[in-house]
């Protein structure tokens, strides 16, 4: 039986500027669990995963990925991040 694979964009696929970017962490969330996902920097290519405040896990670039949409498909979703406010000046706020 072939496997499936997915072929759908995973967060840290977005560069900036493009739409979708986020920066890391990349938080899923599920009632009151929540899963982060940010990139190892000592070793490239690979990302950590941590359930809460467990214990860190490291993960290949593949089983993250894998990992990220098993994870959507169990119910969790990826947290917006804040954007930070800006104030617009309408014409009232605009000094002369």
């Amino acid at each position: 039986m072939p496997s499936k694979k997915k072929t759908e964009r995973v967060p840290w696929d977005f560069k900036d500027g493009e739409n979708s970017y986020q920066k890391e962490p990349w938080i899923l969330k599920k009632g009151k669990e929540y899963i982060t996902i940010e990139t190892n920097n000592n070793n490239k290519g690979n990302f950590y995963l941590q359930k809460d405040n467990e214990k860190r896990l490291s993960l290949s670039a593949l089983q993250a990925r894998l990992t990220y949409h098993q994870l959507l498909e169990f119910g969790y979703k990826l947290q917006k991040q804040k954007r930070k406010k800006t104030k617009i000046l309408d014409s009232n706020d605009k000094q002369n």
